[in-house]
């Protein structure tokens, strides 16, 4: 028994890397507590659940998910997470971006950068509540700051406008988020070797073209993994969303997932609600690993170039 031992130990054991021994309680514990409410709620979106005790839950086989397809709220919400989604990573990968560049290297980097931190540091129920203060019709600062200058009415904050709603959470999420984007592109920026960057003008390269051929294939790492977190906690946050207009006015802030919410916590349509959040799950999933694909190869392109 011993000398078996011996020879698993010699041929497997010995032959796994020690660090992964260090990775296996992690990933068999992160396993114990993701997979089983993952499987219970694929076999709920088999089911029609009812909460009482007098009616037990009946079996639909795929009319969830035929209902999933016929739904016209699901292509809605979809459109409306779309226009969420897309805005928010455009402001503040763009703004979080270029704010990195000004100040990286800069007299004040460190007081800037611990300024900037702030907003990030309030719990997003916190902005939600905040911010529907500031815009408040009759009493907020901002709206009043917007009312001067023409870009706000008289008939109620931008929150209680089905036109401008989604927009006043997209610009909530883009001051509270940005932060992070500039903290991890700031970091990004201090991986690149001044020699590249010195050896690029000693061979007559502008700042255009050390900005294009050197910093973004260097800083490009640092960038998708502010992307990637940004897209999936977007996707899955729906915190402002409900503490500042819980899906209206009009439905104008009914994303997929505020979709998702209502479904569960407000109509109890619990077999039906988990078909969406299975197929939210695997969308996300896909979409996550498509874009890291394309651009770890982009990267991996400008770094050869880079070099």
């Amino acid at each position: 028994m011993i000398k078996v031992l011996q020879k698993v130990y010699e041929r497997i054991v010995a032959k796994v890397p020690w660090y992964v021994w260090w990775i296996i309680p992690g990933v068999v514990i992160l396993v114990c507590i993701t997979m089983p409410p993952f499987i219970w709620m694929i076999r709920m979106s088999f089911y029609e659940l009812f909460l009482s005790p007098t009616r037990s839950d009946q079996f639909v086989g795929w009319l969830n998910y035929a209902k999933y397809f016929s739904d016209p709220d699901i292509l809605e919400g979809w459109r409306k997470l779309g226009i969420y989604v897309g805005s928010c990573m455009g402001l503040q990968m763009g703004i979080g971006f270029g704010i990195a560049l000004l100040v990286n290297k800069s007299k004040y980097e460190g007081q800037l950068l611990a300024l900037f931190l702030i907003p990030m540091m309030v719990a997003p129920v916190a902005t939600g509540y905040l911010w529907r203060l500031m815009l408040h019709s009759s009493y907020g600062m901002y709206h009043w700051l917007l009312m001067s200058i023409g870009l706000a009415g008289t008939g109620g904050s931008l929150l209680s406008n089905p036109d401008t709603a989604l927009w006043a959470i997209i610009i909530m999420d883009t001051w509270e988020w940005t932060p992070l984007v500039i903290l991890i592109a700031v970091a990004g920026l201090k991986t690149i070797p001044k020699s590249v960057v010195e050896a690029a003008r000693i061979d007559g390269a502008t700042k255009f073209q050390i900005f294009r051929d050197v910093t973004i294939p260097f800083v490009s790492p640092a960038l998708l993994i502010a992307f990637l977190l940004r897209f999936m906690d977007n996707i899955r946050f729906i915190t402002k969303i409900i503490s500042t207009t819980g899906g209206g006015p009009a439905d104008a802030t009914k994303t997929i997932s505020m979709y998702l919410y209502l479904l569960c916590f407000r109509q109890f349509d619990l077999g039906y609600g988990a078909t969406v959040g299975f197929l939210l799950l695997v969308v996300t999933i896909i979409t996550a690993i498509v874009l890291t694909n394309i651009f770890t190869k982009h990267i991996s392109v400008k770094r050869k170039g880079a070099a």
